[in-house]
């Protein structure tokens, strides 16, 4: 049964309905500018239509004529308005143009829309069910890339970068036409093919980025001759800000990693070793240390990483050569003044006056730390690159000079100990420059030995300025060299908190209960470990100072039995009262040995040195300085005769009495000794004794794991496992690896007298 021929709806007469009521109208309504849609009833009549003509049976069934329809009608639509009206716009001026570009564009997207809406029919079962066939709005965005966009991108291309050009040199520009004008170009990928940022990157981000690297890369080279280092950092900040200010507004985001990159390596990267060597760079920004401009610089080169090393190696050759300077200066003092101090005949105060100088060198290394060190953090944001190279820098040069370990030690003990005369602005700050100090120095041992027995010395003596302070620094070592040695310390404090408590339960059950002692005691019970080791040196306590001591002996040993208590006489002090003449009697704070020493003259009026030697029992190395500080001029406790600073077994002594002095209560001060040659057991106490046991320790642990290794490898795995706490030398090590032979832990190899194996 066939269609009456009045029902059926011809191609002409149908599509001619479609262009007079629909078309045409709709495409008159977007070239006049208004944005009004059909009204309903008059789409859905065109609707029907259309649907009407694309269900006919064959032959009548417009399907695919109705698909070539509307891609005539938008060819049309962009051939006789699109292309003119483009065209007449590129001739005119490029403002005019962009306007044009962005307008047309907009327009396509409302007759793809407007078109689309109305010829639904065909996607819903035609373009979905046709190979080869694009979708309506895929093809209607395709019709407009090959006869509009392909053929005036190019302009409009140049056209945008003529205007970033002129903003560049400071004229104002439409950004919101350009940030449409660019719009074109990412929508157009977007809408077709699916082509998303590619059309956008191929036919406009490339050129901008290069547009803008010929353009730094001209003025660059301009800037750089006429400009200081800050100046042209200052500029180029700018620059980089501007570009990217300028992506953010009207280019797409894709853009700003590539131009920004681009823009970097013109204005920066390719200039950078003239930069930065510039009168005016690195080191004359470090010298006034200009933190703005430093900081600036850290900004611009971080953005690269590798491109911060240079700036690094110039920050440690800058560091190497402040503080070389430094420690020069201050060993050439040193060695003059020593030189000095062997010359003068009043060698004591001079070497006095050396020892405060030498302060002088931890100052300036402690300012000189805190000042780069600031710039680390503040300028360069802590960035290990910066962090290594100060590290490098400090230990390239702190090494040269053996001294400062002991001066760093010598100076906190300075600095901590009760009535210091070391002013500083604040004590935490300059604790934590000198705790970086310590990580720089090769010797730590001889540091730690030396802290050590400093604070052993503040802690028995109650020269503790504050003890929160004497804690900090333990805690900031602690962080530095790890538990094993501050664990020490800390077992010192312990002890002499545990000594405080154990005194008051003495006092209470012992010495209150007896009224007969004459003397007061106060006893420090030390954990062998913990402090300092020395060998014990037995003298002769007096009587009444020998009971006392008994009557604690008894009571610590009931306290805690199984456990063994020497007494170190060496360490003590004392205080006694002393009648220099009917009307001068004064109250003096000594050492033990002086106590011993001063108590002498209860007995004999006029000892003899030789006498003093023989009751109190102290070795003669050890009480020379004792003495001698109790007979110095400016104290003047004890008259010696003959006078001097040298003492023979016929010398005598007896108690000054023309001793004057203001104060009823006097500290006598201790002198250093002075060319005493210590005995093979004091040569072992110190530093090179321990360091002969952690190589010992070493090898042992090696060999060990190894079992059997070749003379060289083994000491160079020594040194490396020694090297965070000192620098061990290979004769040493040899030296060791010998002693370890003979003690039978090693033994040479039968066929290799360069190869050791372990012995189990």
């Amino acid at each position: 049964m066939k269609p009456a021929a009045e029902d059926i709806v011809t191609l002409e007469d149908g599509f001619s309905q479609v262009k007079k009521n629909g078309i045409d109208p709709f495409i008159n309504l977007i070239e006049t500018g208004e944005r009004e849609f059909f009204k309903a009833k008059d789409f859905v009549v065109l609707y029907d239509l259309i649907f009407k003509m694309c269900i006919q049976r064959d032959p009548y069934n417009w399907t695919e004529a109705m698909y070539e329809r509307y891609t005539r009608s938008i060819m049309e639509y962009l051939v006789s308005k699109v292309g003119p009206k483009m065209q007449t716009a590129r001739e005119s001026y490029e403002t005019a143009f962009l306007k044009e570009w962005k307008t047309r564009w907009n327009n396509q997207k409302l007759i793809v829309k407007g078109f689309s809406k109305l010829f639904t029919y065909l996607d819903r079962f035609y373009t979905a069910n046709t190979d080869g066939i694009l979708p309506l709005k895929e093809q209607g965005y395709k019709l407009y890339k090959e006869n509009v966009f392909d053929n005036f991108s190019h302009h409009a291309r140049v056209s945008i970068l003529n205007a970033i050009q002129r903003e560049r040199n400071s004229e104002e520009q439409d950004r919101q036409l350009l940030r449409e004008s660019v719009d074109v170009f990412v929508e157009m990928g977007y809408n077709f093919a699916d082509k998303k940022l590619k059309v956008y990157e191929q036919d406009l981000q490339k050129y901008v980025v290069e547009h803008a690297g010929d353009y730094y890369k001209r003025q660059s080279r301009i800037w750089m001759d006429q400009d200081s280092c800050p100046q042209y950092l200052e500029r180029a900040e700018k620059m980089l800000n501007d570009e990217k200010n300028r992506v953010e507004s009207y280019l797409n985001r894709s853009t700003l990693e590539p131009l920004l990159r681009e823009c970097y390596i013109q204005l920066l990267k390719t200039h950078q070793n003239e930069l930065l060597n510039k009168n005016t760079g690195v080191v004359h920004l470090l010298t006034l240390n200009s933190a703005e401009d430093l900081s600036r610089m850290y900004r611009l080169y971080s953005r690269y990483s590798d491109d911060l090393e240079p700036i690094g190696v110039m920050v440690h050759d800058h560091i190497q050569k402040c503080g070389t300077e430094i420690v020069d200066k201050a060993k050439e003092g040193g060695d003059a003044k020593e030189k000095e101090s062997k010359d003068s005949k009043d060698g004591k105060e001079k070497k006095s006056e050396n020892a405060d100088s030498n302060h002088d060198l931890v100052r300036n290394l402690i300012s000189l730390h805190a000042q780069y060190a600031d710039v680390v953090k503040l300028c360069f944001q802590n960035n290990q690159v910066f962090q290594k190279q100060l590290k490098k820098a400090f230990e390239d040069f702190i090494n040269k000079d053996h001294r400062v370990s002991k001066l760093l030690a010598r100076f906190v003990n300075d600095l901590l100990k009760k009535g210091s005369k070391i002013n500083v602005k604040n004590v935490e700050s300059t604790l934590d420059n000198v705790v970086f100090l310590y990580g720089y120095i090769q010797d730590k041992d001889v540091f730690e030995y030396d802290y050590q027995h400093f604070l052993a010395n503040r802690l028995l003596m109650g020269l503790c300025e504050s003890e929160h302070t004497e804690k900090s620094m333990i805690a900031k070592l602690k962080t530095e060299c790890g538990y094993q040695w501050t664990n020490k310390l800390e077992g010192m404090f312990k002890d002499v908190q545990l000594s405080k408590d154990l005194m008051q339960k003495f006092k209470k059950d012992v010495f209150d209960s007896e009224k007969n002692l004459d003397i007061q005691l106060d006893v420090s019970v030390c954990t062998t470990g913990y402090w300092p080791s020395r060998a014990n040196v037995p003298s002769n306590l007096p009587q009444d100072v020998a009971l006392a001591c008994d009557k604690f002996k008894r009571f610590y040993l009931n306290q805690h039995s199984g456990h063994k208590l020497d007494w170190r006489l060496d360490q003590g002090q004392a205080e006694l009262q002393v009648v220099f003449s009917p009307k001068v009697k004064r109250g003096l704070i000594v050492t033990t040995y002086q106590m011993m020493i001063m108590l002498v003259f209860n007995s004999y009026k006029t000892p003899t040195f030789k006498q003093i030697l023989d009751i109190t029992g102290i070795p003669r190395n050890d009480i020379s300085n004792h003495l001698l500080s109790l007979v110095h001029p400016k104290v003047a406790v004890v008259a010696k005769k003959p006078s001097g600073n040298s003492l023979d077994d016929t010398h005598m002594f007896r108690i000054n009495p023309a001793y004057q002095n203001k104060l009823l209560k006097v500290t006598i001060p201790l002198l250093p000794q002075q060319n005493i040659k210590p005995t093979g057991n004091q040569e072992e106490a110190g530093p090179a004794l321990q360091r002969r046991h952690q190589m010992d320790a070493a090898v042992v642990r090696i060999m060990k794991a190894r079992k059997t290794m070749k003379h060289a490898q083994l000491v160079g795995e020594v040194m490396q496992q020694l090297s965070a706490r000192f620098k061990a030398k290979p004769p040493d090590i040899k030296k060791r690896i010998e002693a370890l032979i003979d003690q039978e832990y090693l033994e040479r190899d039968a066929k290799d007298r360069g190869v050791y194996n372990y012995l189990a």
